[in-house]
């Protein structure tokens, strides 16, 4: 009679029993891997952009935006910022004050007797700061928009007009 006969290991196990438990194990971590990607494609598509809905959809108003213009205001937010009337702290100077900000509210979690009114005002931070800057980025975006011909900024409009929020934002057909 013809038998299959496996060579065994050093340990006395056929050879091919370990490549097989391997075998199944990546297989079932590759579906695994491939469930969670499809499962977050599938939310993805299901989960609406969150947007105030008394606020203009500047988000999409970026992206209808020519790309000179969004470059000029890509390299004014770069060089000097937005409302903070100098030149844009460094990246290391805005991760020392995130990390200020951070260390005072682990000291107020951490404090005895908690104070909330106190740990309220550190998590709403600088808000006159935060309102200055976006008051200057919208002065910015309007006056970049003014620079605009005529008949750019009909085409931005009707650009806007046709746009979908969810609209890939990368992809730019203009």
């Amino acid at each position: 009679m013809s038998e299959i006969r496996t060579v065994p290991d050093a340990g006395g196990k056929p050879a091919g029993r370990g490549l097989r438990i391997a075998l199944v194990l990546s297989l079932m971590l590759n579906l695994l891997v491939i469930g969670v990607l499809i499962g977050g494609v599938m939310r993805v598509a299901r989960v609406e952009p969150m947007m105030a809905t008394d606020q203009p959809d500047i988000r999409s108003l970026w992206r209808v935006l020519p790309d000179g213009a969004r470059a000029e205001l890509r390299s004014m937010a770069r060089t000097r910022g937005f409302g903070d009337g100098g030149p844009r702290p460094s990246r290391d100077e805005r991760r020392a004050r995130a990390a200020e900000a951070t260390a005072a509210l682990v000291a107020a979690l951490r404090a005895e007797p908690f104070d909330p009114e106190g740990f309220a005002r550190l998590m709403t931070g600088d808000r006159a700061a935060h309102i200055r800057r976006v008051d200057a980025a919208n002065a910015a975006f309007a006056a970049e928009v003014a620079r605009l011909s005529p008949g750019d900024r009909q085409a931005m409009a009707d650009r806007l007009a046709n746009a979908d929020p969810r609209e890939d934002r990368r992809r730019h057909d203009h």
